[in-house]
């Protein structure tokens, strides 16, 4: 029996006692229809923040990849690169070493060894892609199938078997994959370019979504007819101006999912439906600029922002109002950084926010919102010089802050 602390209110706390089960694949979970039992990679492993102490404390790609070999983070697929030119692409996981015989993405008989994996895959057999011969790698959590151009990509049969790696790429890797294969230089305002791009893909599910919508819309309904040329006009574009993404969002944020999965006409075009009444219920046009519908809200700020769902600028939204969307999740801290030909750093970074997230009061709760918001960055300052002539305040642990 376990002792567990429920807080009812205030200071009252209650103090319940459950019975807690555990098995060889480790702890079990009891429903009145089975009893479950659960394993997964790094069960009873500590050491996580220790290997990101390792990982950032690494002064180059042998301390670096030294830290990985400690396999304490499970997952998290990373991407290293230094000024030396070093770049490299690891799918990081403590993937199983799992028998053959059995649906691993099902439900699993645990009454059997055979079930019982106790070994994970080497780290020199897990995917990884180091100096490819284009220079180029990215990670946007697709298939480590797709992280440089095709002719260094991994193939798949070097994929460990039933180790339940995705094989699919999302809106983010395509369109990586577009901006960077024409390429054969590119200049620090082209990357940041590139981090900000707003379209999804023409081969995106996003795309298909739209698709399947335009084609769904066959009724004489003049608003259903309006929208659905105003799709059809859709460039699939998020910037904050494009007078159709606010339609085309606002059908399909209800709905959309990493993967494509059909959809029922008559369900699209309720979908269509809802969209239309809201922006003509609260814009009284169906075609507002996107950044009017789509905001960050922080604080005292309410602001125009683009983006979208697995856009390379990405920002997760949720209806919070009639024909309104705001952004809750998505591109957080960013940092650019780039070397010079000596080996000296230079790098700029923003936060959707400020440094002060969990401070109201404070001036940086919400100060770097409206440089976010434009797509701006700002220097980070690295040297002691820099880092004074910037100084907002300094102070000692026990003394008063001067500022």
């Amino acid at each position: 029996m376990v002792s567990i602390k429920i807080k009812i209110f205030g200071l009252f706390n209650w103090t319940i006692k459950r019975e807690a089960l555990w098995s060889v694949h480790g702890p079990v979970l009891q429903f009145e229809h089975g009893t479950y039992a659960i394993r997964y990679a790094g069960l009873g492993d500590i050491r996580q923040v220790e290997q990101w102490y390792r990982m950032n404390k690494a002064q180059n790609f042998k301390d670096w990849k030294s830290a990985m070999h400690m396999r304490s983070i499970p997952s998290f697929n990373s991407v290293f690169a230094d000024y030396t030119g070093n770049i490299f692409y690891l799918y990081n996981g403590n993937i199983p070493v799992r028998k053959s015989g059995f649906d691993w993405k099902n439900y699993l008989p645990g009454w059997t060894s055979e079930t019982l994996w106790d070994e994970i895959i080497p780290f020199s057999k897990l995917p990884m892609v180091q100096n490819p011969a284009s220079g180029l790698l990215y990670s946007t959590n697709q298939s480590p199938l797709y992280v440089s151009e095709d002719s260094d990509n991994l193939k798949l049969e070097s994929l460990p078997k039933h180790g339940g790696i995705e094989l699919t790429q999302n809106n983010r890797s395509l369109r990586l994959s577009e901006l960077f294969s024409p390429k054969t230089n590119l200049t620090f305002k082209e990357f940041e370019e590139i981090k900000y791009d707003m379209y999804y893909s023409k081969q995106s599910v996003v795309a298909k979504y739209v698709e399947a919508i335009i084609h769904a819309i066959d009724e004489e309904d003049s608003v259903l007819q309006t929208s659905k040329a105003i799709l059809k006009k859709w460039n699939l574009s998020t910037h904050p101006e494009n007078t159709e993404a606010a339609l085309g969002m606002l059908t399909l944020t209800p709905f959309l999912k990493w993967t494509y999965q059909k959809i029922d006409e008559p369900l699209l075009i309720e979908y269509v439906r809802t969209a239309s009444k809201q922006l003509m219920d609260t814009y009284k046009t169906l075609t507002p600029p996107y950044g009017k519908v789509h905001r960050l809200i922080r604080g005292k700020q309410d602001l125009e922002i683009g983006g979208g769902p697995d856009i390379l600028h990405a920002v997760y939204a949720t209806n919070y109002a009639p024909g309104k969307m705001r952004g809750f999740s998505g591109d957080g801290l960013v940092y650019l950084v780039k070397w010079d030909s000596t080996g000296k750093v230079y790098s700029q970074s923003i936060h959707q926010y400020g440094s002060a997230t969990s401070r109201p009061d404070s001036p940086h709760y919400s100060d770097q919102s409206a440089l976010f918001a434009r797509r701006e960055m700002k220097p980070v300052w690295r040297t002691k010089t820099e880092i004074l002539q910037n100084l907002e305040s300094s102070y000692k642990p026990g003394e008063e802050i001067k500022k």
